[in-house]
């Protein structure tokens, strides 16, 4: 069931309602999206898929752990001001720099100019963990 604010006539929907989802981005415009895990829909994800999916997940453990690292942070948000993105969002340019160039700069602050193995896994390395007392606790209204 989604909440509906009645400032201002309506000021937005958030949740689910039916086949929908509504929900609030970061600049504060409402998406409706169609709910692709309906019941009774079985999805298999493709090949592409699956790859692309656990690339981006990398990329996500990755931008967290850059922008909690203190010298890593100031560059991220200098990126995203050259790159007109907003600088108050670091984790963003952090994700498109990875995902985009393959870009990895804790390995480069960490490993030096050592060259990352074909087979390389994340796991494998602590510096790509952030601990959960530096995670950013999001607030509920």
């Amino acid at each position: 069931m989604p909440t509906v604010r009645f400032h201002k006539i309506i000021e937005g929907f958030v949740g689910k309602m039916g086949h929908y989802i509504y929900r609030r981005s970061h600049n504060g415009k409402t998406s409706i999206y169609e709910n692709p895990f309906r019941k009774g829909l079985r999805i298999k994800w493709s090949r592409a898929q699956n790859k692309q999916r656990s690339r981006f997940g990398e990329a996500s453990i990755y931008a967290s752990a850059a922008v909690a690292d203190p010298d890593l942070r100031p560059v991220y948000v200098q990126m995203a001001e050259a790159n007109n993105m907003n600088p108050k969002r670091p984790f963003d340019m952090a994700v498109k720099d990875y995902c985009h160039t393959g870009n990895d700069l804790l390995w480069k602050k960490h490993m030096g100019d050592q060259e990352k193995p074909q087979n390389w896994d994340m796991d494998r390395y602590s510096w790509y963990f952030v601990p959960k007392a530096k995670r950013k606790q999001k607030r509920r209204r």
